[in-house]
C-alpha cells in the first residue's frame, strides 16, 4: 500500500516539474532546425526548388510596404509600389524574378502559353493555395502557394479572392487570375508603368 501511494506521488511530482518548470521530457522530440529559409530585412522567409530555381513560397512583407487591412490575412504579406520594390536589400543571388522566370515556372508544371497568356488551364492550380480561393480552389502541388492576395489601388483594401499578382523586375506584373466559367484559372502579364498608384505582392528567386 505505502509503495502504491509512493509511486503515485512521484508521478505526480514529475508530471508536474515537466508541464510547470518547463523540463524537456524524454518523450518530446527536441525541434529541428529549418534550413530551407532565407533571412531578408530580419524576416525568415521559407523556399522551395522548382526546377534550377529555388523560389519562396509566401509573400514578401516588411516596415515598407502596406498588410492587408484584415488581420486574418496577414498571410498576404505587404503589398508594394514599384519603387519600394526596388529598393529591398536581399542576400546574394536572390532577387525580383522576371517575366520569362515565371513564365518558365509555370510551364514547369504543365502550363501552356499562347504568346504570352494562358487561358483555362487546369496546371496553373499546382502553383495556388488550397484556401482562400472565391470559387477555384488549388492544389498547391508546386509548394510555390499562391494565396489570391489580389491588389490595392491607389491604398484603398486590396481587391482580393479571385486573383494573384506579383512584380517583376522590370515593372511588369504577373497575374493569375479565376476563370469566368469558373473552371480553371488564367495567367497573363501586365504592363502596370510602374505606376505608384497600384500596389502587388513580391516573391523571390534565386538560381541553384
Amino acid at each position: 500500500m505505502k509503495y502504491a501511494i509512493f509511486t503515485s506521488l512521484t508521478f505526480l511530482i514529475l508530471t508536474g516539474l515537466c508541464a510547470c518548470e518547463k523540463i524537456v521530457c524524454p518523450y518530446e522530440p527536441e525541434p529541428q532546425p529549418d534550413t530551407n529559409r532565407v533571412v531578408i530585412e530580419g524576416h525568415a522567409y521559407p523556399y522551395i526548388r522548382i526546377g534550377n530555381q529555388l523560389w519562396t513560397t509566401v509573400n514578401y512583407r516588411s516596415l515598407t510596404g502596406l498588410p492587408h487591412p484584415d488581420p486574418k490575412k496577414e498571410i498576404y504579406g505587404h503589398y508594394y509600389t514599384f519603387q519600394e520594390a526596388s529598393s529591398i536589400p536581399l542576400p546574394q543571388g536572390w532577387r525580383i524574378p522576371t517575366q520569362e522566370e515565371y513564365k518558365v515556372l509555370a510551364q514547369r508544371q504543365g502550363v501552356i502559353f499562347t504568346q504570352d497568356r494562358a487561358s483555362n488551364e487546369p496546371a496553373l492550380k499546382k502553383l495556388l493555395s488550397v484556401e482562400n480561393w472565391l470559387h477555384i480552389p488549388g492544389s498547391n502541388a508546386s509548394g510555390f502557394n499562391a494565396f489570391p492576395a489580389g491588389y490595392m489601388f491607389k491604398n484603398e483594401p486590396p481587391i482580393d479572392g479571385d486573383i494573384c499578382e506579383f512584380w517583376t523586375v522590370s515593372g511588369i506584373t504577373v497575374s493569375i487570375q479565376e476563370g469566368a466559367n469558373r473552371l480553371n484559372h488564367s495567367m497573363s502579364f501586365y504592363d502596370s508603368e510602374k505606376n505608384p498608384i497600384y500596389r502587388f505582392n513580391i516573391r523571390f528567386v534565386k538560381d541553384v
